[in-house]
């Protein structure tokens, strides 16, 4: 079985992700890397192509969730033990990873580099930081789990977590977040937080900028409900 590979969902960051992907060769050389490009219509396949990485480039653009099940479909094929989620503008460090293979494994599914912890330099706006606010009250309510960090981008993920999200329904095609993790907790699936550092971006604009956390935040309440209604809809069904 081979060991790691670390998977990066682009879609247009040219401007950055030279950058990444040199400062994870230098810090990681035995690690495999597989960029899936999202539809970008900038030069993001070019730049990636050009540093002769794994890449996966989709016709169109998925949405964030949709290039990383790209990934896991990718990682579940080629045999591998774990796999990174790494952003690919530039904010997750490199030197995290082995933080992350350490607590894999240790026997946990799903680790979390949480921005909230006290490493970095991470800040977000008003809407965005109330919603992860209640979704930190709602994922400890509804499974006894502290996290502090639901919608962190920078999560190692077990083979049996990964395997599991390839498959069809498993995974939200936009934002996989506190209700995945939620689904997955009261599966019996591990989760552990580690102080991550976040550093800010250089190039490009957040997928999250604008009025996106509003509809990020109703759409996840409602993806939220239907997780904790779901055993007992099919009872009842």
């Amino acid at each position: 079985m081979r060991d790691c590979l670390v998977i990066i969902p682009a879609y247009n960051e040219g401007g950055n992700i030279k950058k990444v992907l040199t400062g994870l060769k230098k810090t990681n050389p035995y690690i495999d890397i597989l960029v899936v490009n999202d539809g970008s219509t900038d030069n993001t396949e070019a730049v990636v192509r050009a540093e002769k990485v794994r890449l996966i480039s989709l016709p169109f653009n998925l949405g964030y969730g949709g290039a990383l099940q790209a990934g896991f479909k990718y990682a579940v094929s080629e045999g591998y033990r774990y796999v990174v989620q790494f952003d690919g503008d530039g904010q997750h460090d490199p030197e995290d990873i082995k933080t992350i293979l350490n607590l894999l494994e240790k026997g946990y599914d799903i680790v979390i580099g949480s921005r909230f912890l006290g490493r970095g330099a991470f800040k977000t706006g008003f809407l965005k930081r109330m919603a992860i606010n209640v979704f930190r009250l709602v994922i400890k309510a509804s499974t006894g789990v502290k996290v502090t960090d639901p919608s962190s981008g920078l999560q190692g993920l077990s083979r049996r977590t990964f395997r599991h999200y390839s498959e069809i329904g498993h995974f939200p095609p936009d934002y996989p977040d506190a209700d995945v993790l939620i689904q997955m907790i009261l599966s019996g699936f591990k989760v552990v937080e580690f102080p991550a550092n976040i550093r800010g971006r250089e190039y490009g604009r957040s997928m999250h900028a604008g009025l996106r956390p509003l509809f990020y935040f109703i759409k996840m309440l409602v993806s939220i409900l239907v997780v904790l209604l779901r055993p007992k809809l099919k009872r009842g069904g």
